[in-house]
């Protein structure tokens, strides 16, 4: 047995919700106002079916809610009698039909089509559905006719659409003793990390995010959050990047609890072309980079992007957060093609600097680290200048010379230091 709660408070859903799991744990939010819950059991404590709806109908009084209470052998009568028979209806089994079939077709939910090929029909309530053949219903309207002549007939039989329990994804350690080093530390994090991957997992979540707490022995918090590129679930390579973070920034004081949170989110899906080249898995590229973070400092490593300035070399490093490819052979094939540049620049950082000599105010002699010749095309000067209100202006004359059997290059003299400069090679 069944009972539905039915009011047309869409807001009262939580009340509703909360009275039927005082009664039963299978609980269905079927709509906003709507639940059905199994009363299956309950006979054993309050009696028959009319004293089951007796102590639901008090309790919801108690609690201040105004709904309309059905009780019925399946969910979709109970929901049904529970929608279009105000106060309290209690439905013995084998009786749906009668006590249905005067409910108006309009007062359910159906397609508006399937609504209108009943009204042409001259169908108007649940009853002229349940008087016509099954067989014709289904051959002229479907799967759709054939459930409507089960719904008209209290037949509709179906398993509760229960409600996944809420998951959390946060675990807590208080530790016995204070912890100072990072490796007793991490054998905690260990653990906690599988219970919530665990709990991911079988949600078919992911993580793009992780919040790492620290309460230190001296009352004060250590937070790190780690962005991960694409959503991943895998414990190991989360627990080498806490590692590599932890390493590079320390709590102050030795540890005495620690809190660890995983955001959910979709997993990341990726189909990959025919023609593509294989990438590195998004997991082991976030790895490689908190370990090169980790050699060369924060800040030092990442994805640079270009400012929005015509300064030369202008640019920052950011966190990568996502993960290109190569454009598609389909694509190229459509017409968008690939701009190849004829040479590339490979920039000195930092720039060297040169000893230039001059003749006719064009450059003949170019000495540098590494760099040495004499010049036997030069093609210049282009001056660039800009930002001259700022700390960061620039003014300077550049040229691309060719040294006799040492390359081209790219030089350029500073108009503010008035001093020559190699900037870049050509490949």
């Amino acid at each position: 047995m069944f009972a539905c709660l039915y009011t047309p408070d869409e807001f009262a859903g939580p009340k509703l919700a909360e009275l039927a799991g005082s009664f039963s744990p299978f609980v269905e939010m079927t709509a906003p106002g709507t639940v059905i819950f199994s009363i299956a059991g309950l006979g054993r404590l309050f009696g028959t079916p009319h004293q089951i709806a007796a102590e639901i109908a008090r309790r919801g009084a108690e609690r201040g809610i105004a709904a309309s209470l059905a009780i019925a052998s399946n969910p979709d009568t109970a929901a049904v009698a529970a929608r279009n028979l105000s106060g309290v209806t209690v439905i013995p089994p084998g009786e749906e039909a009668a006590r249905l079939e005067d409910i108006p077709l309009e007062r359910l939910a159906m397609p508006l089509e399937l609504l209108e090929t009943f009204d042409r029909w001259g169908m108007k309530t649940l009853g002229d559905v349940a008087a016509l053949p099954p067989i014709g219903l289904a051959e002229r309207l479907g799967e759709e006719g054939v459930r409507l002549h089960e719904l008209s007939l209290g037949r509709a039989h179906r398993p509760l659409r229960l409600a996944p329990p809420p998951t959390s994804y946060t675990e807590r350690e208080e530790l016995e003793d204070p912890v100072s080093q990072v490796e007793p530390l991490l054998f905690v994090l260990t653990r906690m990390l599988g219970e919530i991957c665990g709990r991911l997992e079988a949600q078919s979540l992911a993580t793009n995010r992780i919040t790492l707490r620290l309460r230190l022995e001296n009352r004060q918090e250590h937070t790190r959050i780690l962005e991960l590129p694409v959503p991943q679930r895998d414990t190991r390579t989360f627990l080498k990047l806490l590692e590599l973070d932890l390493e590079a920034h320390p709590p102050p004081a030795a540890v005495t609890a620690a809190e660890l949170t995983l955001d959910p989110a979709e997993p990341r899906t990726l189909q990959r072309g025919l023609f593509l080249p294989l990438a590195p898995e998004p997991a082991k590229l976030q790895l490689t980079l908190a370990r090169i973070t980790a050699m060369v400092g924060e800040g030092n490593a990442g994805t640079p992007e270009l400012l929005n300035t015509h300064r030369p070399d202008a640019f920052h490093l950011k966190k990568p957060g996502t993960v290109h490819s190569f454009p598609d052979f389909a694509e190229l094939k459509s017409g968008n093609e690939c701009t190849v540049p004829g040479f590339v620049v490979r920039v000195f950082r930092p720039v060297l600097p040169a000893s230039v000599r001059l003749r006719a105010e064009t450059p003949h002699y170019v000495a540098a680290p590494g760099v040495r010749g004499e010049v036997s095309e030069a093609a210049g000067p282009w001056r660039t200048s800009g930002e001259w209100w700022t700390r960061t202006r620039w003014a300077r004359d550049e040229w691309d010379v060719e040294l006799e059997r040492n390359g081209l290059y790219r030089i350029y003299f500073d108009l503010d230091v008035r001093e020559w400069f190699v900037e870049g090679v050509y490949d």
